[in-house]
């Protein structure tokens, strides 16, 4: 039976990224003309058919170190509402358990994707959550401190062709979850404003704009401008 702690599964996570960044990159060469050909006639579920055949092996090495998982692309076992159109952050995650069916953890695959076109602004990346109820695994990912983190290298891929804005009429834009990177502080019980630094930044990178922010309740939605792409 194998048992692990919290810290061991983190550590088992890490040893899974060079799994990831083999297997997505492999499956994204082999099937690129394919999955742009996909998303042009069914675009988001190109990703998911690539997710689903990049986590096999991921799933995989994780059974070989003696966990149950499974593998693939389950939609309801995501979330998707962060950052820009040409750069929206998915989180999808898996429960990984031991032999007798007790949680260890959960495997979240932080995918950054263009709903402009087939294209991947950042290389999907392994987190690890200590929480395992689905309502306990939403919660964590809505704190911005859960997905961000400053102290772990972001490989961020080309640009495709085009994407800077060129002047024309203004197109507008929300974020209805800016105010995540305002809930609970740091681990060293300080509250910081890289979380928040990362998030306005994610736009600006494609000239978005901040204009306004408004309180929703226990939410902050932002409003950003640009000019329109002709």
């Amino acid at each position: 039976m194998n048992r692990l702690s919290f810290a061991g599964f983190a550590g088992l996570i890490r040893k899974t990224e060079p799994v990831l960044s083999e297997a997505w990159r492999s499956v994204l060469q082999e099937k690129q003309e394919e999955l742009t050909r996909m998303f042009e006639a069914s675009g988001d579920r190109a990703y998911g058919v690539w997710i689903q055949q990049f986590m096999e092996p991921v799933a995989a090495y994780i059974r070989s170190e003696g966990f149950i998982i499974k593998g693939g692309f389950n939609r309801n076992d995501s979330i998707e509402r962060w950052g820009p159109p040409e750069e929206r952050e998915r989180c999808i995650w898996y429960a990984v358990k031991t032999d007798d069916n007790t949680p260890v953890g959960t495997l979240v695959l932080q995918v950054y994707h263009s709903h402009k076109s087939f294209h991947l602004p950042r290389a999907p990346r392994l987190l690890a959550l200590e929480a395992t109820d689905r309502e306990a695994v939403i919660e964590a990912l809505s704190r911005a401190s859960a997905r961000i983190h400053w102290d772990i290298k972001e490989e961020r891929l080309p640009l495709p062709e085009g994407t800077a804005p060129e002047p024309s009429a203004w197109e507008y834009a929300a974020d209805v979850s800016i105010g995540d990177c305002l809930a609970g502080a740091d681990e060293d019980g300080q509250q910081s404003g890289w979380a928040l630094d990362e998030a306005l930044s994610h736009w600006g990178r494609y000239g978005w704009e901040l204009v306004s922010v408004v309180p929703d309740g226990r939410r902050v939605a932002a409003f950003f401008k640009r000019r329109k792409l002709v």
